[in-house]
C-alpha cells in the first residue's frame, strides 16, 4: 500500500540528479524511515562491480548517500521504478 513518504520519495527521484534534487530525495528518504522504521538491519546490496558507490549500504545510510552520489541517486530511482 503506497504512502505520502513514499510518494513523496518516487516524485523526488523522477528528478534529474541535481543536487536540489538529491537532497529532496534524501530528505524524503529520511521521513520515509522515520515513519516505517525496520523490524530488523535490512541491507541494501548491489551485485555490480566497480561502482561509484557502496555495494552494501544499511537502510539507515541511504539518505546520505543520496545526498552526495548522483551515481547511487540514478541506481536508487530504477530499484524504485522497478520495484
Amino acid at each position: 500500500m503506497a504512502n505520502a513518504e513514499w510518494e513523496q520519495l518516487k516524485e523526488a527521484l523522477r528528478k534529474a540528479p541535481t543536487e536540489e534534487a538529491r537532497k529532496a530525495a534524501a530528505e524524503a528518504m529520511r521521513r520515509y524511515l522515520a515513519t516505517h522504521p525496520p523490524k530488523s538491519k535490512p541491507t541494501l546490496v548491489s551485485l555490480g562491480l566497480n561502482k561509484p558507490y557502496p555495494t552494501s549500504i544499511p537502510l539507515e545510510q541511504i539518505p546520505g548517500e543520496l545526498e552526495r552520489n548522483p551515481a547511487f541517486f540514478e541506481q536508487f530511482r530504477k530499484i524504485v521504478e522497478e520495484g
